[in-house]
C-alpha cells in the first residue's frame, strides 16, 4: 500500500492539548493524562516555561514574573492553533490558574479548558492556620529565610504512591508530585497570578471543565464556588472526585480524571458545550 493511501486511511487528529503542570514542577505530574490523550489521537504539548517550570540544570530555581509565564503559554497556544486548529488547555494546581490567565487573554480562540485542583484560595484541611502570615514571607525580607517544603501526604491519598514519592524526594530534588522545595520568588509570583486570575474570571469565554477532590488538602471546594461565581460568560461543568487528595492526576481517581478530560475534549472539539453545567 502506498504512503499516500496509508495517510488517507489514518484518522484525523481531533486537535491539540496544551498541558500545564504545577508550580516549579515537570510534566511527569500529568503522564497518565498525556498517555490517555495521545492514545485517543490528540497532540500533546507540555512546554518548559522559564521561571515557572522546574529546571534540572539549575542548582537553584529562579522565578520570572507571572506575566512572562502567561506570555509563554499564549505563544505556545498560537503555535499549536496554527498547526492543529482545535486547541484545549489543561492545568493542575498552579497550572490551572495559569491556564485561566491565558484563557482570559485568548478568549474564544480556545476550544476549552480543563482545570484540575484549581488553587485560587489555599484553604484545604492540611493548610496551617498560620497561613495568614504568608504575605509576610512573600513581600517582606522575612521571605529570604523561608521556603515551602513538600511534606506528607504530598497531595496523594494512595499510600503506595505516597511512599514512592517519599523515596523519589530522598533520591533527587523532584518527584512526580512536584519539587521538594519551592522558593519565595516562585510563591510570590504565583500569589500575584492568583490575584490577577480572580479579577479576570469574567473574561473566560470558552467551555470549562473543573475537576476537584472533595478531600483536597491544599484547596477546598470553595475554589469551585469561586469559579462558579466568577465565570459568567462560559459553560462550567464541575466534577467532584471522592477518592483523592490534591494531586488528582496521579492519585486514586487518575483514571476518572483522564476519562472526564477525554469526554470533555471530544465534546468541545465537536462544537458542543458540556451536557450539564455542574455535577457533584
Amino acid at each position: 500500500m502506498t504512503a499516500s493511501l496509508l495517510s488517507a486511511a489514518a484518522p484525523a487528529s481531533p486537535g491539540a492539548v496544551l498541558l500545564l503542570p504545577g508550580l516549579c514542577s515537570t510534566p511527569d505530574e500529568l503522564l497518565h493524562l498525556q498517555s490517555a490523550l495521545r492514545r485517543s489521537g490528540w497532540h500533546v504539548s507540555a512546554p518548559h516555561i522559564a521561571g515557572y517550570s522546574f529546571d534540572a540544570e539549575r542548582d537553584s530555581q529562579r522565578a520570572s514574573g507571572f506575566a512572562q509565564w502567561v506570555d509563554r503559554v499564549c505563544a505556545e497556544f498560537e503555535r499549536l492553533k496554527a498547526q492543529h486548529g482545535t486547541v484545549l488547555l489543561a492545568g493542575i494546581s498552579a497550572g490551572a490558574a495559569l491556564a485561566l490567565a491565558a484563557v482570559a487573554r485568548l478568549g474564544k480562540a480556545v476550544a476549552g479548558v480543563v482545570l484540575m485542583s484549581t488553587t485560587l484560595r489555599m484553604d484545604g484541611w492540611s493548610v496551617r492556620r498560620s497561613r495568614w502570615l504568608l504575605p509576610l514571607a512573600l513581600y517582606t525580607p522575612i521571605g529570604l529565610l523561608w521556603r515551602y517544603r513538600e511534606r506528607a501526604p504530598y497531595g496523594v491519598k494512595n499510600q503506595r504512591v505516597r511512599e514512592w514519592i517519599e523515596q523519589e524526594l530522598k533520591d533527587r530534588r523532584i518527584s512526580r508530585a512536584g519539587c521538594a522545595a519551592i522558593g519565595v520568588g516562585h510563591l510570590r509570583e504565583y500569589d500575584r497570578l492568583r490575584r490577577a486570575v480572580r479579577r479576570s474570571l469574567d473574561r473566560v469565554q470558552c467551555p470549562v471543565l473543573a475537576l476537584h477532590a472533595r478531600e483536597d488538602e491544599v484547596a477546598s471546594l470553595s475554589n469551585i464556588d469561586l469559579l462558579a461565581n466568577g465565570i459568567k460568560h462560559a459553560p462550567l461543568h464541575t466534577v467532584v472526585l471522592e477518592n483523592s487528595y490534591h494531586m488528582i492526576s496521579i492519585d486514586n481517581d487518575r483514571r476518572q480524571v483522564a476519562e472526564e478530560t477525554l469526554e470533555f475534549a471530544r465534546t468541545v472539539a465537536q462544537g458542543r458545550a458540556p451536557s450539564t453545567p455542574t455535577e457533584s
